[in-house]
């Protein structure tokens, strides 16, 4: 558990296996159909084997643990190496593909921008605190692409970066991740888009 996570869980020393059997709770119930809003902490306890006690003294309100599990699913959050740009954001672009293809991970994200509407604090700082800084180290990769020659000048990193993605939250709002490889994938996107971003030779 990162420190910014325990951290915003108030600092104060818990059992990280009940931590962690809450937020399994969450991702087996919501992959099993549950919806966010219909989640109680109550019902959440039970199915993670826990006390009430036990959530409410982690979590004070729903908002927080779901920002807590879905901060969980991207905790893994990978450093280009520098190696050259097609090379950095396949290494960025896969961490995104393995989670679509997590089936927990992926219903986690369905659900919660099904629902932005019943959660907006959540969704606002989903994107706030996971989204942007993953965005951020994107269009990094590409303003180095641009300095080094790679990229085109007059191209917008949001608009590549968004272009990158879009095909895999698309299948993963389609639920279509069955023969999806998240390597293979990766590279065969970054090619497609960067075939016609590549800065020409001169």
């Amino acid at each position: 558990m990162n420190a910014e996570l325990q951290g915003r869980r108030g600092g104060r020393q818990r059992d990280p296996a009940t931590d962690a059997a809450i937020i399994d709770a969450v991702l087996d119930m919501v992959a099993a159909g549950a919806t966010l809003t219909g989640l109680s902490l109550v019902a959440i306890a039970k199915q993670a084997g826990v006390s009430r006690n036990s959530v409410y003294r982690r979590w004070k309100t729903k908002d927080e643990l779901y920002l807590d599990v879905l901060e969980t699913i991207n905790e893994r959050r990978p450093s280009a190496p520098g190696a050259g740009t097609r090379d950095d954001l396949a290494v960025l672009l896969r961490a995104l593909a393995e989670r679509v293809v997590d089936k927990r991970a992926s219903s986690m994200l369905r659900a919660l921008n099904a629902e932005a509407a019943a959660f907006p604090r959540l969704h606002g700082r989903y994107f706030e605190e996971i989204v942007a800084p993953r965005r951020e180290a994107m269009n990094h990769v590409l303003r180095r692409g641009v300095e080094r020659g790679e990229i085109r000048p007059d191209i917008d990193p949001d608009l590549i970066s968004e272009l990158l993605v879009s095909p895999l939250l698309a299948r993963m709002a389609s639920g279509n991740i069955d023969q999806l490889i998240p390597e293979q994938a990766s590279r065969q996107i970054i090619d497609l888009v960067l075939d016609g971003a590549a800065a020409t030779p001169g």
